[in-house]
């Protein structure tokens, strides 16, 4: 990894991040509490996932990549059902905009302790194949902007598909 390519990741994890918290600064909470479409999360739903995603992408997958050899990431199918995240209508949106601010300051973190070597190892056994580090991490800001679309009722501009080709 560059020191550019590096910085853009940073510029646009930052980027993606400012436009989803000024999503939720300009609604209100009844409109969080609303599915974007029927059967779909609520929007504060879809905060709170956001939140446990980046989490378990960063924070498990990728620091395990980054500081084990080959550690075994199986998810054990639990890609594939939809967690709705119910509870996070009971949170307030001044919670759940902490919850994602903090999440990014650690992602933040992890970028800038790990070394452009280290963004290229691999990450083994996820249902999206093989990925390296950097892919995870970069994964973040375009996650952000699929959920923006979601919320705001637009065509998703990124789709995430699994290895046999299920979308997610």
């Amino acid at each position: 990894m560059t020191p550019q390519e590096r910085r853009d990741m940073v510029a646009k994890l930052a980027q993606h991040r400012e436009a989803l918290l000024a999503i939720v600064h300009d609604h209100d909470d009844a409109w969080f509490t609303k599915r974007a479409k029927e059967g779909d999360r609520t929007r504060k739903g879809m905060l709170k996932h956001l939140c446990g995603a980046e989490h378990s992408y960063i924070q498990v997958w990728a620091r395990r990549a980054r500081d084990e050899d080959n550690p075994d990431l199986r998810l054990g199918g639990t890609l594939g059902r939809v967690p709705l995240f119910d509870e996070a209508v009971q949170m307030t949106l001044a919670e759940l905009s902490q919850q994602l601010h903090d999440q990014r300051v650690k992602t933040l973190e992890f970028i800038a302790e790990t070394g452009d070597g280290e963004m290229e190892r691999p990450i083994h056994g996820t249902a999206f194949g093989t990925l390296t580090v950097k892919q995870c991490v970069k994964s973040m800001y375009r996650h952000d902007q699929m959920h923006i679309d979601e919320m705001l009722g637009k065509a998703q501009t990124y789709d995430i598909r699994t290895q046999d080709g299920k979308r997610q």
